[in-house]
């Protein structure tokens, strides 16, 4: 085992998991597709981590305005009202130091890059799985 700032980690086969945490990990889920959000939320709590639910830009900004911090968010690229990269600028612009993951469908080079452009520390595929989970976590003890 080894021990890391945000908890003690356990490798095992392909994934890494995080337990006894002495803080949790607080983590913002902004994604419109109720399935997508069910998926993320399950994954994100399995490693320990307290998740809230947005369920497009415009909330995620207003729980910010409204003095909610998080470790990291995870936002969608395609959303009604305020779409992912409208959601990251306003954020940035804020001064909001969390960790922004981009998580989309789109695979286009082009997409990704304007997304990430907007701000994001990082950018994925949907949907999320255990191994792309553990290296976001690992990255944020990093940060």
């Amino acid at each position: 085992m080894e021990k890391m700032g945000f908890g003690t980690v356990t490798s095992t086969s392909k994934t890494m998991k995080i337990i006894d945490t002495e803080k949790k990990i607080s983590v913002l889920i902004v994604e419109d597709d109720l399935l997508i959000q069910k998926i993320h939320k399950a994954m994100m709590t399995k490693f320990g981590t307290e998740v809230q639910l947005a369920a497009n830009g415009k909330e995620a900004v207003d729980l910010f305005l409204s003095g909610a911090y998080f470790d990291l968010i995870l936002t969608d690229l395609e959303m009604p009202i305020m779409d992912g990269i409208e959601a990251t600028k306003q954020l940035r612009s804020m001064g909001v130091t969390s960790m922004i993951v981009g998580v989309t469908s789109r695979n286009q080079d082009s997409e990704i890059q304007a997304f990430m452009n907007a701000g994001l520390n990082a950018c994925y595929v949907k949907p999320l799985n255990a191994e792309k989970v553990t290296v976001v976590l690992n990255e944020l003890k990093n940060i």
